[in-house]
C-alpha cells in the first residue's frame, strides 16, 4: 500500500501555499503515485517560470508594468534626496526632543488630508485626484528651497507634510496597480514594481550622500520640480494602459460619497481590521527606533550638512537591502510559508534585531537595527501587505486603504510621541532604556495581532 503512494514536499506540510485570488491556504494533501499532478516547484524552477509568465503578457500589460515600475522610481528617487535634508535640518532646529512633538502636529494635518482626499475623490476621479497632490508637493518643496536658508523652522511644515504625501503619491500609485494585475501575477509582479522603487530610492540617496557638503541641504529640494515633471508623464502613460478610466471608476465607486466611509468599511471588516492594527504596530515600533536612532545620532554629528550626508548614505544601505528582499526575498519567503506565516516572521526578525540593539546600545548597533526595521518595512512588510487588499474592491482599495496607509500610517507617531513624552517625564535620563522596553512589548502584541486576527479561513473575504 505504501509504493502506491508518494507524499508531496515536507514542506507543503509545515509551509502550506497560498492562492491570492481565493485568499485562503491549500491543505496538505496525499497524492497518488501514478497521478499526473505536479509536484511544488522549487524556488529556482518557480522563478524561471515566474520569467516566463512576464514576458507572456499582452504589450498593454507590459506598457503599464513599465510605467507603473517608472512612477515607482520617480516617487523615490525624489524622496530619498529630500528627506534626509529634512531630517537633518530638523534635527539641527529643533534637537531630538522637537520629534515627538512633530509627530503628534501631524495628525491635525493627516486628518485633513484624508478628510479632503475621501471627500473630493468621487467628484474628480483618481487622476485628477493624483495631479492636485502632486502639484502641492511640488509648491512646498520649492518653496521649502527658498525660504529654509533665511527662515529654517519652516522645516517643521516640511516636515509634516513630508510625511503625509509620500504616502499618499505611493497610495494612489498601487490602488491603480491593485485594480489592474490580475491576482495570481502579484507574488512576482509586486515584488518587481517595489524593487523599481527601492532602486529609485539607491539612486537617489546618493545625491545628499555625495553633494550635501558641496550643494548644502536646502538646494535638494529643488528636484523636486524636474522628477515629478518626468512622473506626471509616466503616471500619464500608466493610467491609459490601466484597467481604471475616469467613468468606470466613478461608476464602480459606492453611492455613499461621506469622507467617513474609509472608517466604516474598516469598521465592518475583520481582515481590513487586522490590516490596520499591523499597520500601527508596524509603526509605533518603527517610531520608538526611530526616537532612540536620532538621539544617538545628533550626539555623534553634529554638523547639519554632514548628518545630511550620513542620512544619505544610511538610507542608501536600506533601500540597497530592500531591492534585495523586495525582488527575490519576498517572493520566495511568501512563496514558502504563505501569507500568514509570513506576517509572523516579520515581528520576530525584527525583535531579534531590537534586542541586538538593547544588549549592545551603541551608535553602531542602533544603526543597524534602525536600518533592518526600515528595510522590512519597505520590503517584505509593504508587499505583504499589499497582498492582503487582493480580493477587495475599489471602495476598500482606495477609500479604505488612505485610512489604513495614510492616516493609520503617520498618526500612529503620535502614540509614540504621547508614549515618550510621558516616559520622559516618568524616567528623565533612562528614557532610552525605557523606551527599549516598550518596545519589546509593542512586538509581542504585534505577533498576537497575526495570530488570531490572521485566520486561514477568513483570507479573501468579505464581511
Amino acid at each position: 500500500m505504501l509504493k502506491e503512494f508518494s507524499f508531496r514536499k515536507v514542506g507543503d506540510f509545515f509551509f502550506p501555499r497560498f492562492d491570492p485570488l481565493l485568499g485562503d491556504h491549500v491543505p496538505p494533501t496525499v497524492v497518488p503515485a501514478s497521478s499526473n499532478v505536479k509536484r511544488p516547484l522549487n524556488p529556482v524552477q518557480a522563478s524561471l517560470k515566474r520569467i516566463e509568465e512576464v514576458r507572456s503578457l499582452k504589450t498593454k500589460e507590459r506598457w503599464f508594468v513599465f510605467f507603473a515600475m517608472l512612477c515607482g522610481f520617480c516617487i523615490s528617487a525624489e524622496y530619498g534626496i529630500t528627506r534626509p535634508a529634512s531630517h537633518a535640518i530638523f534635527l539641527t532646529t529643533f534637537s531630538s526632543l522637537g520629534i515627538p512633538w512633530l509627530w503628534m502636529a501631524t495628525v491635525p494635518l493627516n486628518f485633513i488630508a484624508i478628510y479632503l482626499y475621501n471627500r473630493f475623490l468621487p467628484k474628480l476621479g483618481s487622476f485628477r485626484m493624483w495631479i492636485a497632490v502632486s502639484l502641492v508637493v511640488v509648491l512646498v518643496n520649492s518653496i521649502a528651497g527658498l525660504v529654509l536658508p533665511v527662515y529654517p523652522e519652516f522645516i517643521f511644515l516640511q516636515c509634516m507634510w513630508k510625511d503625509i504625501y509620500i504616502l499618499l503619491m505611493f497610495k494612489q500609485l498601487w490602488s491603480m496597480i491593485h485594480v489592474t494585475i490580475h491576482p495570481q501575477r502579484t507574488k512576482y509582479l509586486y515584488g518587481l514594481i517595489f524593487a523599481m522603487g527601492t532602486i529609485g530610492s539607491c539612486v537617489g540617496s546618493t545625491i545628499p550622500s555625495l553633494a550635501a557638503l558641496s550643494m548644502g541641504s536646502e538646494t535638494l529640494f529643488f528636484f523636486t520640480l524636474p522628477l515629478y515633471s518626468l512622473l506626471y508623464w509616466a503616471f500619464t502613460k500608466a493610467f491609459s494602459c490601466s484597467l481604471m478610466t475616469r467613468g468606470s471608476f466613478k461608476k464602480e465607486m459606492m453611492d455613499n460619497p461621506s469622507a467617513s466611509e474609509g472608517v466604516s468599511l474598516i469598521r465592518r471588516n475583520r481582515i481590513l481590521m487586522a490590516i490596520l492594527l499591523l499597520v500601527v504596530a508596524m509603526q509605533v515600533s518603527a517610531g520608538f527606533m526611530e526616537f532612540r536612532f536620532n538621539a544617538y545620532l545628533e550626539n555623534a554629528i553634529v554638523d547639519k550638512d554632514l548628518r545630511t550626508s550620513y542620512y544619505g548614505q544610511l538610507f542608501g544601505l536600506t533601500n540597497f537591502l530592500s531591492v534585495g528582499l523586495q525582488a527575490v526575498g519576498s517572493f520566495v519567503v511568501i512563496h514558502w510559508l504563505g501569507l500568514r506565516k509570513t506576517h509572523l516572521l516579520i515581528p520576530f526578525i525584527l525583535l531579534g534585531s531590537a534586542l541586538c540593539s538593547w544588549i549592545i546600545p551603541t551608535f553602531g548597533f542602533i544603526s543597524f537595527s534602525y536600518v533592518i526595521m526600515k528595510a522590512i518595512d519597505f520590503s517584505l512588510f509593504s508587499v505583504s501587505r499589499e497582498m492582503l487588499y487582493i480580493p477587495f474592491g475599489l471602495d476598500e482599495k482606495f477609500r479604505a486603504k488612505a485610512v489604513i496607509d495614510v492616516f493609520a500610517y503617520r498618526s500612529s507617531k503620535a502614540l509614540v510621541s504621547l508614549s515618550i513624552l510621558a516616559l520622559q517625564a516618568v524616567s528623565g535620563i533612562y528614557l532610552l532604556e525605557v523606551a527599549s522596553y516598550v518596545s519589546l512589548s509593542i512586538f509581542v502584541l504585534w505577533i498576537s495581532i497575526v495570530f488570531f486576527m490572521l485566520r486561514h479561513e477568513q483570507y479573501g473575504y468579505r464581511s
